[in-house]
């Protein structure tokens, strides 16, 4: 399919991601690009260790297509790690360090990587493996570089050339490690910002790990092209991050539905985040009383969605102002799709799909991604104006005897009841319909939730066909390592409880 007629453009003259890092140390050398636990550094600051960093991974003879894995925590270090090594044109391989040491060691098992960037704390999950399978680096905070000769490097320019490999959740199955090029991140880049309206006047604070999608492209790659400032933390906590908002004046923050609900519950009545000016919440639907909670608390914010993928470097579909629908971003072409590809009428529920250079190049040892096209998995609408509407997961839906139900749709409405704080219903089983709908809910601290009085309080608000034939109340819901509720998992346990009886 041909999508170039229906998207920006953008001529830009950055060949790498890195060249964004020196353009903002040029035009802001003093100005503080990132603040850690522990350290401030500015943007002259960053693209000095930056370089430093790529003349000793040169010294290791890494060059361009060369892995370079990543076991580490947002801080200074990783990103100038970062930059240091994609200058090279080599391929960070992101690894989440709440990975257990035998994950870690599956994942390297399946990649290429030469050497691993790994904070000291990892060390001991890491070594093991590093060894077995003949990577000769493991470079801590502390590691000895004495014999290692540091090498001048220049920047490798191409924009198709893989930056960094991020594997997505796994949610039904193994997790797969997506290519992402220097150009899927910087058309990132380019489309937030037309969006959004930041320049380099902007101040975030991060609370998402950046070995997610989120983190990386949808915030910190994002903010050193704009030449903005970006506060992080070596691990969440919800009153580091109030913390921060506050002393640093943040005038935006982009995180999860669960993030925003924390500082709620967190801030409520105890801190003003009047500084924030844009808001976003991407990754998972969020409740609109939650929205409305969270507004209170920071008045002068617009509150927007973000809707995007691993596979399109987290860029796709933004609202344009407060609280408004999703709409794709201008270099993205978004299409509803029927079987067969067939392009959908509006408001024809189908598979939403992307085109356009945010697309991935392809997955590590798998298929490649072709015509820059990825169906996203989602099922959901269009209206005439082009706002786009995502109802559910196209394999979580739900078919009872021939009628189709949106799990989403139910979880709404069991998150509306008092002291819920988290839901998920999937379809179990059945001889007669082929599948009913179950639901497990999940109390808030020190709330309790009374079985028969939620199902009274769903019949009067739920049709009888999607009304769920089990309810379970757990503490909480299995989820992957990214977050992501672990659907089949819980079909599973409760096939197995109801078959117990």
């Amino acid at each position: 399919m041909d999508y170039t007629d229906h998207i920006k453009q953008y001529h830009k003259p950055f060949l790498n991601i890195y060249g964004t890092l020196v353009d903002s140390a040029v035009r802001y050398p003093d100005k503080i690009a990132i603040a850690d636990d522990e350290r401030s550094v500015t943007y002259a600051q960053l693209l000095k260790e930056a370089d430093n960093y790529a003349s000793k991974i040169a010294g290791l003879k890494l060059s361009t297509g060369d892995q370079v894995g990543f076991v580490m925590v947002n801080s200074i270090r990783m990103v100038s790690c970062f930059y240091g090594a994609v200058k090279l044109g080599c391929i960070v391989v992101m690894i989440n360090t709440k990975f257990k040491a035998e994950e870690i060691a599956k994942l390297l098992s399946e990649m290429d990587v030469k050497a691993v960037f790994c904070d000291e704390r990892w060390k001991d999950k890491v070594t093991g493996t590093a060894e077995k399978l003949g990577i000769c680096h493991v470079i801590t905070e502390n590691y000895d570089w004495g014999e290692i000769e540091e090498k001048k490097t220049s920047c490798v320019q191409n924009l198709d050339y893989p930056a960094v490999i991020m594997h997505t959740s796994g949610t039904s199955g193994p997790p797969k490690g997506v290519m992402i090029t220097h150009r899927n991140i910087l058309e990132t880049a380019y489309g937030y910002q037309e969006i959004q309206g930041l320049d380099s006047s902007a101040v975030t604070v991060l609370s998402v790990s950046l070995f997610h999608i989120l983190g990386l492209s949808c915030v910190t790659t994002y903010f050193i092209y704009l030449g903005g400032t970006i506060v992080m933390s070596a691990f969440y906590d919800v009153k580091d991050v109030l913390k921060n908002i506050v002393k640093w004046k943040a005038t935006h923050f982009h995180s999860v539905p669960t993030v925003y609900h924390q500082i709620i519950h967190a801030g409520s009545g105890k801190v003003s985040l009047s500084s924030l000016k844009v808001t976003v919440c991407g990754g998972a639907p969020i409740k609109e009383e939650r929205v409305r909670e969270f507004v209170k608390l920071a008045p002068n914010a617009s509150f927007r969605l973000a809707y995007g993928m691993t596979e399109t470097a987290g860029s796709g579909a933004l609202s344009r102002g407060h609280r408004e629908p999703l709409k794709a971003v201008k270099n993205v072409y978004i299409e509803v799709q029927g079987k067969n590809g067939r392009s959908l009428k509006p408001y024809e529920k189908g598979e939403i799909v992307f085109y356009g250079p945010v697309v991935a190049k392809g997955r590590w040892n798998c298929e490649s991604l072709k015509e820059d096209k990825m169906p996203s998995g989602d099922t959901g609408y269009m209206d005439e104006e082009g706002r786009i509407f995502v109802l559910d997961r196209m394999k979580d839906l739900i078919n009872r005897g021939g009628e189709k139900i949106f799990p989403s749709e139910i979880e709404s409405t069991l998150l509306e009841y008092p002291g819920i704080i988290a839901a998920s219903v999937v379809g179990v089983r059945d001889e007669e319909y082929g599948e009913l709908p179950a639901a497990v809910v999940v109390p808030g601290r020190g709330e309790k939730v009374d079985k028969e009085a939620l199902k009274c309080w769903m019949k009067e608000r739920t049709a009888t066909f999607k009304m769920p034939c089990m309810f379970e109340i757990w503490d909480s819901l299995p989820v992957t390592q990214n977050g992501k509720v672990r659907k089949t998992e819980i079909r599973k346990m409760l096939e197995e409880m109801r078959d117990k009886g």
